[in-house]
């Protein structure tokens, strides 16, 4: 992903960017995330209960939701998601953790109401992507989505395109939160 591209596009498109150190902005704020997640090279993954997935290398969403405060406000759930050492307690937690898997950059809604779904089924409706685990973070969906981990391969301006879908749903900023230059994917 061509982040100085992508970063124009997103000014282009309005969305307030930080970078991954701060997150913190977000901290009093609840609402809908997408991490947008590059895997470098084909992976075979043991994810709990859902047994073993083989991923292909290439582009992955994950969209989730944050509606709490502290450690479940947007800040504490993104946050979490950065750290590399951390309980395996979401499905995503188990992509996470291995190595080949990297954030490459984070969109959030900040929203009273809960739109991962909503959000999650746009995207697939508009950009057409792979269901690459079926009921991969959706175990608790009641809006009948098959995963909230969603499979591009390569595609370009990827970002951009579902910040689009972001500022189709939003009732305040959409923010866009880019990989810092020092950063790293296992970085506590």
């Amino acid at each position: 992903m061509n982040l100085s591209a992508e970063k124009k596009n997103l000014a282009n498109l309005g969305l307030k960017t930080l970078k991954f150190s701060e997150v913190s902005k977000l901290r009093d704020k609840r609402g809908t995330y997408t991490l947008v997640i590059f895997i470098d090279s084909s992976l075979s993954l043991e994810i709990g209960g859902l047994g073993t997935a083989n991923l292909d290398a290439g582009y992955y969403t994950y969209t989730g939701s944050a509606m709490g405060r502290g450690s479940s406000s947007l800040a504490g759930r993104i946050s979490r998601h950065l750290r590399g050492a951390k309980k395996k307690r979401w499905h995503i937690d188990y992509l996470l953790s291995n190595a080949k898997s990297e954030i490459e950059a984070v969109l959030a809604l900040p929203s009273r109401r809960r739109l991962e779904c909503e959000v999650n089924q746009h995207i697939i409706k508009l950009l057409r992507p792979e269901v690459p685990i079926l009921g991969f973070g959706a175990s608790d969906c009641i809006s009948g989505c098959k995963s909230h981990l969603l499979y591009f391969r390569v595609e370009d301006n990827l970002l951009s395109k579902i910040a689009e879908v972001y500022l189709h749903r939003r009732e305040n900023d959409v923010f866009a939160l880019l990989k810092d230059e020092a950063w790293s994917p296992h970085h506590d």
